[in-house]
Parts: C-alpha cells; sequence; structure tokens
C-alpha cells in the first residue's frame, strides 16, 4: 500500500518545478532536503514509478530480422529465379546455388547486427550511472536506475546528472545541456525559479536534466522526473517512433535490381518470340530464355556489396564507432553537407592558452595543442621573471580536473591548469592532492603582482582573443 507521501506525489496535477521555490517543490515532493527520503519510502516509489532508465525498443524475433534481410529487391529476384528455374527446368543444382547465395548474404547480414548488438550491450554495462544520493541523513551511491522522484542527488564536476531535477543548492554549479539545447557553454545554475509558461529549456537555470553533464562546481538536486518522464525520455519516444526510411545505396541497388530484372524479362520475351516465329518448339524456347535470363542476374551482387560494406564496419569500428545495420555505413559517405545553427557545436570544446603578457615586464609563447601538458612556455625577450606568483593562483583557483588529455570542467580552467603544467607546476603536490571546494571563497591575494593577461584561442581554436582572468 503506497504512503501518503507516496500518494502526494502520484496525485500532482500541473506542478511545475520551474516557476516553483525549493520549500514549495520538496513539499509537493514529499520530501525533507535535509534528510532525503527513507529507505522505505524510496523502495514504495521505486516500485511506483518503475525503474529510471529510458524504455528499450521492442527485440526483434529471430525470425523476423531474417525475413528483413529479404527486403533488398535482388534478394526477391534471385529467390524467384530459383524458382523459376526449378519449376522449368528441374535443374536442382542450380536452383540451391541461387537460394543458396540468399541465404549467404542473410546470414552475413545478420551476424553483422548480432556483433554491433552485442557491443552496444556491452557498452551500456560499462556506462552504469552511479548516483550519490542522500537516504535518511546519510549520503549514499546507489545505481542511478534505483532513483525515484524525491531524491536528493548530489553532484560535484565530472558527474552526470542521473535525472531530470529541480536545483536546491548550488555552489558555482555549471551544467552542459548541449544534448538538449545545443549550445556549448555551460549553463550557470542557481536555486531561483523561473518564471513563466513554456520557458524553454535553455532557460531553466533552476533546473537540471538527464544525462547533463556538470562542468563546474556542486549541487544538491531533487529529482523530478525520471525515465522515460524525463526531457531525454520524451527524445527517446519521438525517436523510437519515426520510420527508417532506405538508404541512398539501397535505393540504387532496388533501382538497377528492376532494371536488371525489366531487361532479362524482355530478353525471355523476345527469345521465345522469335523462336516461335521460326517454328521452333515452346518448350525449349522458354527453358532457353529462363536460362538466359537468370544469366542476365548479376547474382554476386549482393554478396560484393555485403562483403564491401562490411570491410566499411571493420574500418569504422578501428576509429571507436559501431554500425548496428550494414546499409547504415554508406550514409555517411553519401552525406553531402551538414548544416549546424551552433558555432560551438561542431568545435573540439578545447580551450588552449597561446601567450603569457605580464604588463609592463615581459612576454611569452606558449607551445602545445589541447589539453595536453607537452608544451612549453618560451621567453620572447626583455628581463626573465619567476613566473610562479602567476601561474600558481591560476592553478589553485580552478576546480577542473585533467585526466590524461581528457578534462572534467569547464574548458577555461582546463586551459589555466594545462598551462601551470607547462610552467612547471604540479597541481596535485600545490593542492594538497584534492579539489578545492567549490563553495569556498577564492584563494586571498590571487593577484599579490600585476596581473598577466593571457591570450587563448577558444572552444575548436577558431578566434584569437584577450582576456582577464
Amino acid at each position: 500500500m503506497a504512503s501518503p507521501d507516496t500518494a502526494a506525489v502520484a496525485d500532482r496535477r500541473g506542478f511545475d518545478p520551474v516557476a516553483a521555490d525549493v520549500d514549495e517543490v520538496a513539499r509537493e515532493l514529499g520530501v525533507d532536503p535535509a534528510r532525503g527520503l527513507s529507505g522505505d519510502e524510496a523502495r514504495v516509489r521505486l516500485e511506483s514509478y518503475g525503474a529510471n532508465r529510458l524504455a528499450g525498443g521492442k527485440k526483434e524475433p529471430g525470425w523476423r530480422a531474417f525475413l528483413r534481410q529479404y527486403q533488398d529487391f535482388m534478394q526477391v529476384i534471385l529467390l524467384g529465379a530459383a524458382l523459376v528455374n526449378q519449376l522449368v527446368t528441374g535443374d536442382t543444382g542450380t536452383t540451391v546455388v541461387l537460394a543458396g547465395l540468399t541465404v549467404f548474404n542473410a546470414v552475413i547480414g545478420l551476424r553483422q547486427e548480432s556483433k554491433a548488438e552485442e557491443s552496444v550491450k556491452a557498452l551500456a554495462q560499462m556506462m552504469k550511472t552511479i548516483a550519490r544520493v542522500r537516504r535518511d541523513g546519510q549520503a549514499v551511491e546507489i545505481d542511478a536506475e534505483e532513483l525515484v522522484p524525491g531524491d536528493v542527488v548530489l553532484v560535484e564536476a565530472g558527474n552526470l546528472v542521473p535525472a531530470d531535477a529541480r536545483v536546491c543548492l548550488a555552489a558555482t554549479l555549471e551544467i552542459e545541456e548541449a544534448a538538449l539545447t545545443g549550445e556549448s557553454l555551460p549553463v550557470g545554475k542557481s536555486t531561483e525559479p523561473v518564471m513563466g509558461d513554456d520557458v524553454p529549456l535553455g532557460d531553466r537555470t533552476c533546473m537540471a536534466y538527464m544525462n547533463t553533464s556538470v562542468t563546474r562546481g556542486r549541487g544538491e538536486l531533487i529529482v523530478t522526473a525520471t525515465g522515460m518522464g524525463t526531457e531525454i525520455g520524451h527524445i527517446a519516444h519521438m525517436l523510437a517512433n519515426t520510420e527508417t526510411s532506405k538508404t541512398p545505396l539501397q535505393k540504387q541497388l532496388d533501382a538497377l535490381s528492376k532494371i536488371i530484372a525489366a531487361i532479362a524479362a524482355v530478353a525471355l520475351v523476345l527469345v521465345v518470340l522469335l523462336g516461335l516465329a521460326r517454328g521452333e518448339s515452346f518448350d525449349t524456347l522458354f527453358v532457353t530464355g529462363v536460362a538466359l535470363a537468370v544469366a542476365a542476374i548479376p547474382t554476386g551482387l549482393p554478396a560484393v556489396v555485403t562483403a564491401l560494406l562490411s570491410m566499411g564496419t571493420r574500418e569504422i569500428a578501428s576509429r571507436h564507432a559501431i554500425v548496428k545495420r550494414l546499409p547504415a555505413v554508406e550514409t555517411l559517405g553519401s552525406t553531402s553537407a551538414i548544416c549546424s545553427d551552433k558555432t560551438g557545436t561542431l568545435t573540439l570544446n578545447k580551450m588552449t592558452a597561446r601567450e603569457l603578457i605580464i604588463p609592463g615586464h615581459n612576454r611569452y609563447t606558449v607551445s602545445g595543442e589541447g589539453y595536453s601538458t607537452r608544451g612549453d612556455i618560451s621567453h620572447v625577450g626583455g628581463q626573465r621573471h619567476d613566473l610562479d606568483p602567476y601561474l600558481l593562483p591560476m592553478v589553485l583557483c580552478a576546480d577542473a580536473v585533467l585526466d590524461g588529455e581528457s578534462l572534467i570542467g569547464d574548458p577555461t580552467e582546463g586551459a589555466l591548469i594545462v598551462l601551470g603544467a607547462k610552467g612547471g607546476l604540479d597541481r596535485e603536490q600545490d593542492d594538497g592532492g584534492g579539489l578545492r571546494d567549490p563553495g569556498r571563497p577564492r584563494r586571498p591575494g590571487a593577484h599579490p603582482h600585476p596581473g598577466p593577461r593571457l591570450r587563448h584561442q577558444g572552444p575548436g581554436r577558431v578566434h584569437p582573443r584577450d582576456r582577464h582572468p
């Protein structure tokens, strides 16, 4: 039997967490943000709302997947040729060869799809999200699939947001929402409600959404929606209901197959008519015409195309991409233009420091690319200076973390950390091996000397510009 709190959550109508303050959201969801849900209440809500995961597509039966391989018009022609050959000539050997070719093509396609599906499942197991939540007043880690509306989730830089949620505490919290809005820059979050009707996703600064990533700061979130009820769930539902059209290659092969079939049919009719005009036997003429028509069909074409697509699949796999179905390999090759309405969407989203300028003293050039710490800070001319007083505050005031050449956090802070590393600073040693609390004020005296000017190249490294830290 559902508890009163669960009943209140289930019965709410027209509640908008975007326009409500934190206390009202907590009251509507039946939770105390300071203690979180109890374990028993969380289990009841999990039974009521279901697991926090996106609904998978209906699994296709094996027999239907096999028959789908025969949607190719060339496969149909080969089957038809085998049937006609058996009925007219009785040549079982040729019939078996023609039918065997269609089975061979279908098996190769099924095998490739099976390998791709296994790879996707393996990746899904590896990418399971762990959520840190407050339950019974204690911070615990659980599988993100066990989240329920009303859970209080604790996030910090580098975490994925595990469900749609209302921000109830934000300490310099920034979240990248490019997957939903297309905006490449992280969005600063606050606890203040956003008033208005149908506020666009990008303007809902008090909300966090499933599968977006925290780039800076820390925060606490009250879960408002899980699974297919999230914004990502709505997108998944729309994608699941879209119809898949044929690729350009499939359309071209279908057109070629129809032309070949038409030529073969014309040849059959001409052979029969010309032979009858010369007084020859109809049975002999029909067998000859069928043999000519079957010979005109390129029986090896489907096998050759399948083999070529398989080679393309292996090439793409070597570049760390998975193709679920063979015909999709050719789609990328047929793309003539990619249209984008955001300047940052197709860039690398990496910030790189190029020059360090100490006003009135010196200018330094910085080598290296991206977030790799390989590079040097070169002296251009003039009096030499110890750069530690300038680089150390930059490094210690940053929340971002480097993992090899991958960055967790804000791109600008990543550029500063890399600049410090190129200047010989060890961030882990200088910062005591831990991250600075994002809610703590910046270190006093961060600029004890005249502030340096940084010339950097932003996401995609397109336009150099000056910036003051």
